[in-house]
């Protein structure tokens, strides 16, 4: 049961992270335009603010829709009236996480692009999950250790699947 709460909670702080990748393909507003090319390199981008929350606000919304799954796997109540503002900080989370950990990376001197494992993996999900404190709360340790290893276990095989599509410039 654990295991299936943390997935079910973690499914919109992956769309959010995928949403970016997606707004670059289709060529939407922003999707090129770096945030602060110097501090966070070329592929950070302004489509990043708009594409994670959406992408976050359709699948809780679409989680909302499954009311039988919702109800055994929900950390919170998918019926709430601010489940709008639940969507948008899990999907500011996950591109501030991002983001955050771009702005470590350049400056200990490691180049756009480069690999820097466990962070790259793992920066998305943990600022999705601080994000959502404030508003459903904590989720707890185990919850948030099985989505780090599900992330470190999962994320790699998604990111290769997206630069054989095209969509990613690296494979990690």
């Amino acid at each position: 049961m654990l295991f299936l709460e943390a997935l079910w909670f973690f499914l919109p702080i992956l769309a959010a992270n995928q949403c970016p990748g997606f707004a670059a393909y289709l060529h939407l507003p922003g999707a090129h335009a770096p945030v602060i090319r110097r501090w966070l390199g070329e592929n950070k981008t302004i489509a990043a603010y708009y594409a994670a929350p959406l992408g976050s606000l359709g699948v809780i919304y679409a989680q909302r829709q499954m009311t039988e799954w919702s109800s055994a796997f929900g950390l919170f109540d998918y019926n709430r009236s601010d489940l709008w503002l639940v969507g948008l900080l899990l999907g500011l989370g996950a591109v501030l996480g991002d983001h955050i950990k771009s702005f470590i990376k350049r400056r200990v001197g490691i180049p756009p692009g480069a690999h820097w494992w466990p962070f790259d993996q793992l920066d998305f999900a943990i600022g999705g999950i601080v994000f959502a404190i404030p508003i459903v709360g904590w989720i707890g340790w185990e919850r948030a250790a099985v989505i780090c290893l599900f992330v470190l276990l999962i994320h790699p095989i998604g990111n290769r699947i997206g630069y054989l599509l095209g969509l990613r410039k690296v494979p990690w």
